[in-house]
């Protein structure tokens, strides 16, 4: 196969479009994990409550209190 400087520039950008792309999703993941903890913070009962109604939902919510344990707090 032959690469010539069309078939570089082209692999480049197709390279560069999926390093971006991976990025933009990375971006998006982080963002929905802090809107979760917004929500969480929010109005935490409620939030666990809901949680704890989903498949598998009890042991989400004991990863969630080993979470809450993990983070900073002033009142403790």
């Amino acid at each position: 196969m032959v690469w010539n400087d069309r078939t570089k520039t082209g692999a480049i950008i197709l390279v560069s479009l999926v390093a971006g792309l991976s990025y933009l999703w990375l971006a998006v993941l982080v963002g929905l994990v802090g809107v979760f903890l917004v929500l969480w913070g929010q109005d935490p009962k409620r939030t666990e409550e809901f949680i704890g109604g989903l498949p598998g939902g009890v042991r989400l919510v004991k990863l969630l209190s080993q979470i809450d344990e993990a983070l900073p707090s002033k009142g403790r």
